[in-house]
């Protein structure tokens, strides 16, 4: 028989494993496929402005588009306190939108002891306006005094008018025309939205109104600024307050003051028996903003 010998070390590649000398750095390679794009960023706006609308109806008022709400509550409107504790509030501001009923808040304090609720102390309200076809508007309101806690409590509520505060990230502008003419946006800018937009039976889209300026109590003038937008109200309502103590609230004719038409002779006129016959002697006013409001986009998160 034939035997064959083992085959040699690595007989088949020809011979022991070396190392390798490194090459030479390779090219750039291209540019690689974009990205997922990332999620949008988030604009915080550290200045708002901070607006109350009122609807001088007992539905709460919206917010224009893009802006957002903060909260709904009662349209409150000053403190009638003994003595010479007297304030009011700016009606486009915050504070003059209470997000609960609270008609007695009023504490005194002193060294001793805090007086709370004190029955001499009353709040004052803004009270829902009449339709201006009610001629009977004024004899229909209750003569007596409401109760708080007793089934009053609603009719009282539906005697108050409901506001809303909102965050924007622009500002308004109030027109007044002083005559009986609504007037239009300076140059520039365009109408804003009514408040009352959403809400039924409201005629106009738009936010035109009455020029108002003060109402007194007790001889003390308690107004709102005339370049703020709360000094054109939606409706002429030129008597009616709601004013309230601890216990008990009452629907009260009052005198105002409103900005009127100068090129009325108003003393040509004897008497005037109803408040709508008093309306076309009232200046009108419009609130405008910037057309760039209108064109912002919101991404909602």
């Amino acid at each position: 028989t034939q035997s064959t010998g083992s085959s040699g070390i690595n007989a088949e590649y020809g011979g022991l494993p070396g190392a390798g000398v490194q090459g030479a750095k390779g090219q750039k390679g291209s540019a690689g496929k974009p990205g997922i794009p990332g999620d949008a960023a988030q604009t915080i706006q550290l200045n708002p402005y901070i607006v109350a609308f009122h609807s001088q109806k007992n539905v709460a008022p919206k917010c224009f588009d893009g802006m957002t709400e903060l909260w709904t509550g009662y349209s409150f409107m000053f403190v009638d306190g003994a003595e010479a504790r007297k304030w009011g509030q700016n009606l486009g501001g915050a504070g003059s939108c209470v997000p609960d009923f609270y008609p007695g808040f009023l504490g005194i304090s002193d060294i001793d002891a805090v007086t709370y609720g004190a029955s001499v102390d009353k709040t004052v309200w803004i009270a829902t306006a009449p339709d201006k076809m009610d001629l009977n508007y004024q004899e229909s309101l209750p003569r007596r005094q409401l109760r708080l806690k007793s089934s009053d409590r609603a009719e009282i509520l539906s005697y108050i008018s409901r506001c809303a505060v909102c965050e924007s990230i622009f500002k308004m502008v109030v027109v007044h025309s002083m005559n009986n003419q609504v007037p239009d946006c300076p140059d520039g800018y365009v109408p804003a939205a009514s408040p009352n937009r959403m809400i039924a039976g409201t005629n106009s889209k738009e936010w035109t109104g009455y020029s108002y300026w003060a109402r007194e109590v007790n001889e003390y003038p308690l107004g709102v600024m005339t370049d703020d937008p709360a000094a054109c109200l939606l409706y002429y309502a030129p008597n009616t307050i709601v004013e309230c103590n601890t216990a008990t609230c009452a629907v009260r004719i009052k005198i105002s003051n409103w900005l009127i038409d100068v090129n009325q002779d108003v003393e040509q006129y004897s008497s005037l028996l109803y408040y709508h016959d008093a309306e076309k002697f009232v200046s009108r006013c419009r609130v405008c903003h910037r057309p760039e409001a209108t064109n912002i986009q919101y991404i909602n998160q």
